[in-house]
């Protein structure tokens, strides 16, 4: 989550993430590994993720690969060089599909290995998550104090505007919002902690410092996203028997989101909060166009795809020259479009399989852990922040993003021990 943020422009931090990985699986088997029991859904459903860009860098015979749809640039320029009889993989770029393989090796071991945890270092997940998220809220409110070049991580970053721990700022949205959920389902998975009147208002002031964390983005997906958190919130926290005190700061949350809200419409003399409002205007949204051109693209590459990672190779041929403007485009602003393009009738199966499997995971742990609800709930939260960002954007591209929506879908499994080993472990 600290060092996952800056994408693919950023690739000596994607490595440091990887190798840390590495060393992270080998902890885990040397401790866990031979107790732990992934379940057997989620076991199934990471492998098929790991060997949908193994499949594309197989090597093919000339005679297969030249007749796949949209190869005829790609043939025409090995023909310059008389390679086009040479045996080439399903992927139009296989450096590019080997490096979204290892960034998406992190994400798959996270959720498995999520899924074996038990209730208390699920609950302590949670607390970690929404304190990483309250630590970038903090390095974002030096980054927009200090000017624009001030704290940032990466070269290439939206500038004036927090971005927290990452390069994109539609990025950082999604981690305060998830981070928001985090710290109710934490304070409200514990009886205890969810009557004690003393904790209550520094939850509260966490929520607070998050919201306007959020605002200061100028996300305007994650603004609009911050209504789904709150519904979310309120989900997990009537979920568990709070006390009164704690449903007045509920309500005195929810009044200051709203608040929030409607404040850069409000206050638009302030230079900040009017750039906020101003982006709400989608008349001139790039987006649009982008999106047209990927669906040209999408079929031209029809049914086999053009290979993880290949965007960028896989558009520029098909973008419009009416459109054409100073920034190249690195991605396709919508997740389930850009993955059918690298993935090709491979893509929908895949997107089926996972809300399949995750529904019919979450639908048993409901039943089978049911002091784990909560926590299940902020999954379901994060997850539909996540699910629909990806409709505009592209979270799931961003390695700590995608780590972060793994370790959600393996809290939607049952905890180790169930109900029973909450008793043993918190006892």
């Amino acid at each position: 989550m600290v060092l996952g943020g800056g994408g693919s422009p950023t690739p000596k931090a994607e490595i440091i993430v990887q190798l840390g990985f590495v060393a992270a699986v080998l902890a885990w088997t040397w401790w866990a590994g031979r107790s732990a029991s992934v379940p057997r859904p989620l076991l199934f459903f990471g492998a098929a993720l790991v060997a949908l860009p193994l499949i594309q860098l197989l090597p093919l015979p000339p005679v297969i690969w030249q007749a796949l749809p949209g190869r005829e640039l790609q043939l025409a320029n090995l023909a310059l060089v008389g390679a086009e009889d040479s045996w080439r993989p399903l992927s139009i770029s296989p450096s590019l599909t080997l490096a979204g393989l290892l960034a998406l090796i992190p994400a798959v071991g996270t959720m498995w290995a999520v899924s074996t945890l038990g209730h208390r270092d699920r609950r302590f997940l949670l607390l970690t998550i929404g304190l990483i998220a309250l630590a970038g809220a903090g390095l974002g409110a030096l980054q927009l104090a200090g000017g624009p070049e001030a704290f940032r991580l990466y070269e290439k970053s939206h500038r004036g505007w927090l971005t927290a721990f990452h390069a994109n700022r539609n990025a950082a949205v999604d981690v305060l919002l998830i981070g928001s959920l985090a710290f109710a389902a934490w304070y409200a998975g514990d009886r205890k902690r969810a009557q004690d009147r003393r904790r209550a208002p520094l939850v509260l002031a966490a929520l607070v410092v998050l919201l306007f964390a959020i605002l200061l983005t100028g996300s305007r997906a994650g603004i609009a996203l911050l209504l789904v958190a709150i519904g979310f919130g309120w989900l997990i926290l009537f979920r568990t028997e709070v006390g009164r005190r704690t449903k007045q700061l509920l309500y005195g949350f929810t009044a200051i989101a709203l608040g929030l809200l409607a404040i850069p419409f409000l206050l638009g003399s302030n230079p900040q909060l009017a750039r906020v409002a101003e982006r709400f205007d989608a008349t001139g949204d790039a987006r649009f166009p982008l999106w047209q051109d990927t669906v040209t693209a999408i079929q031209s590459f029809g049914w086999a795809g053009s290979g993880i990672g290949t965007f960028t190779e896989a558009f520029l041929p098909h973008e419009s020259m009416e459109y054409l403007g100073p920034a190249s485009p690195n991605r396709a602003h919508n997740d389930y479009l850009e993955f059918l393009l690298e993935a090709g009738m491979l893509a929908p199966l895949l997107i089926v399989l996972g809300a399949v499997v995750l529904f019919l995971m979450a639908q048993r742990a409901w039943k089978l852990s049911p002091h784990d609800n909560v926590l299940q709930l902020f999954a379901m939260g994060g997850l539909a922040i996540v699910a629909l960002h990806s409709i505009v954007d592209y979270p799931l591209r961003n390695m700590a993003i995608a780590c972060l929506a793994a370790a959600m879908a393996g809290l939607l499994t049952p905890s180790a021990g169930g109900s029973k080993g909450r008793k043993g472990r918190d006892g």
